[in-house]
């Protein structure tokens, strides 16, 4: 995907969360577009600001440190732990849910 397809892709999911996000059944969902969206912003900040993104999310992290992308390095890799907890172990209450949606703001800017 080009750059702007990415930005495309994770305003349209942000704009389901809102859509969503009132609905205590869809924290789940949330979480899992939350780790979407952010996903779409990386590789959105890294094509425009680097030239350079990773179209997989496998060792997301490690490549952000390779571009000196430390802080959202630690911002994606605390999201995608956020992202296994909620969608494999259940851990969906609301304060996980807002610290997904923190998570994802701090990467959208």
């Amino acid at each position: 995907m080009l750059a702007e397809a990415h930005r495309h892709a994770a305003e349209e999911i942000e704009n389901t969360i809102l859509l969503i996000q009132a609905n205590e059944t869809a924290a789940r969902v949330v979480i899992e577009s939350a780790w979407g969206a952010a996903f779409h912003w990386i590789c959105f900040g890294c094509a425009t600001k680097h030239n350079n993104h990773q179209e997989s999310h496998a060792r997301l992290g490690r490549f952000l440190h390779t571009l000196e992308e430390g802080s959202v390095a630690r911002w994606w890799e605390f999201l995608d732990r956020i992202r296994q907890g909620g969608w494999y172990g259940g851990h969906t209450d609301p304060v996980i849910v807002q610290r997904a949606l923190t998570l994802l703001e701090n990467i959208r800017l």
